[in-house]
């Protein structure tokens, strides 16, 4: 019933891997929060039933348009970006069944694209729900993805769902799965020369990278995180500023950075983590709004491990300001908080408490 962070902190005590205490039973009862009646729409989109014919999808008689399905992608990619999460759920599920049915009508090139489509379609609405913790449904849609980049050959495209496929499977404790997937797409992506690699192969490499020393620092492999890191960070240099890649997502020297200091803030270096601020900040804006709200989630928890609770307290409400809908969602920021209120429990300021408040906390 601990956090994975309290988890990792009795590994690193005790020399195991932080999934060692990761034992099957049976979980606790919860009750209906009614997400079934929310999410029913984007799980037909991305689960249909299955019938004896295969996939069964609604009939759709309106004629392909492949110049206005991008249009739509770009769209959801757009809303998802800016934290507009009550658009993404509203236009996900539409835009997958768009997809589905231009697979299904166009041949040849066409149909070639349209696939390219749907698997950034799929991708970007798993990236959804990660955000609100619906990880199975995300790996049913990332499986998808996945297999229509691999159809047309898009490696770079393939990489990002594997990359997000990390995501989801790291938020569910899956330490292990993820450092074993992405070793293993590092190696495949890995250019013979890194000095004569294009800069999206280079990024798509690097990206991958990050993902596995994210997991092994979070099971308690200090020495593999710190590989992982400077491959990513070397991948970051020779990108240089941060650049677009398949599937709506940044690499460059900022990222890779900061994923660096993330991973000293969950080995429980906190000082290190704050040091890293001063090489990053000058090149922070180029990365995602996400990256960047992430980033300050991590500053906020170096800085309440440092008892700095001022600090803490100012970044929290800015993040609340900034970026509610994200904020919100993250339960990081749950856990802060609450740590917040730990560490101020007999004179609570009206700002902890507006924060513990928006997030849910009491």
């Amino acid at each position: 019933t601990a956090r994975i962070e309290n988890y990792h902190r009795i590994a690193r005590t005790l020399g195991v891997r932080t999934v060692w205490f990761m034992t099957p039973e049976a979980p606790a009862p919860r009750g209906d929060d009614q997400r079934d009646a929310v999410l029913a729409d984007i799980r037909s989109a991305v689960n249909p039933p299955l019938g004896l014919r295969g996939r069964l999808y609604p009939d759709d008689d309106v004629p392909p348009n492949l110049g206005l399905l991008e249009r739509a992608v770009s769209s959801v990619a757009a809303h998802y970006q800016a934290d507009r999460y009550d658009d993404v759920a509203r236009l996900s599920p539409a835009l997958v069944r768009s997809a589905h049915a231009h697979v299904a009508l166009l041949e040849g090139d066409e149909k070639n694209e349209a696939i390219r489509l749907r698997s950034d379609a799929l991708q970007l609405t798993a990236r959804y729900l990660i955000q609100i913790r619906e990880h199975d449904l995300s790996l049913i849609a990332l499986r998808d993805a996945l297999a229509d980049a691999l159809a047309v050959g898009d490696q770079g495209l393939a990489a990002a769902c594997i990359g997000e496929q990390g995501w989801a499977l790291m938020r569910q404790g899956r330490f292990d799965d993820v450092e074993r997937l992405c070793a293993d797409t590092a190696d495949a992506l890995e250019p013979s020369k890194l000095s004569k690699a294009g800069k999206d192969t280079v990024a798509a490499w690097g990206y991958i990278l990050m993902r596995a020393g994210a997991a092994a620092v979070r099971n308690n492999r200090p020495d593999a995180a710190r590989e992982y890191q400077a491959l990513a960070q070397t991948a970051g240099e020779l990108v240089g500023d941060e650049i677009a890649t398949a599937g709506h997502m940044r690499f460059g020297r900022a990222t890779a950075l900061m994923n660096g200091m993330q991973n000293e803030l969950i080995a429980d270096r906190p000082d290190r983590a704050l040091e890293m601020v001063e090489e990053i900040r000058p090149r922070q804006g180029q990365t995602t709004a996400n990256t960047q709200q992430r980033y300050a989630l991590d500053q906020a928890a170096a800085h309440l491990r440092l008892r700095n609770v001022d600090r803490t307290t100012e970044i929290m409400l800015g993040l609340k300001s900034r970026a509610p809908s994200w904020f919100r969602q993250q339960q990081a920021a749950r856990d802060i908080a609450e740590d917040l209120l730990e560490q101020a429990k007999r004179m609570p300021s009206s700002e902890q408490r507006e924060v513990a408040e928006f997030l849910g906390g009491t």
